[in-house]
């Protein structure tokens, strides 16, 4: 799986959180940290299948990873933030496998 999948959801719950009910409500800061993540989240897309079939998984993990947030951030609210939790690891643990192979 390409490695910047894993930052797409710890980058929306930057832009939208959790308790904020109007997505305009939420710090400046947040938001652009958010945008910070995920543009790093479409630079790393190409690791470790190449841009193209990068890009493939990337959208359709985008698509399917913002559904599941708006639902779970409107119904399970305290899953977000685990989720979020499991997605950095797994960043962690893709990255560690990436870099390992590369050396």
């Amino acid at each position: 799986m390409p490695t910047g999948i894993f930052l797409i959801w710890p980058a929306l719950h930057l832009f939208y959180g959790v308790t904020e009910i109007h997505s305009h409500k939420v710090a400046t800061g947040r938001r652009l940290a958010g945008m910070c993540i995920l543009i790093l989240s479409i630079v790393l897309m190409g690791q470790p299948y190449g841009w193209e079939q990068g890009l493939f998984y990337w959208l359709f993990a985008l698509m399917a990873l913002g559904l599941g947030f708006v639902q779970l951030r409107i119904w399970q609210s305290s899953l977000v933030q685990i989720s979020t939790v499991v997605s950095l690891l797994l960043l962690i643990v893709a990255g560690v496998k990436t870099m390992g192979g590369q050396l």
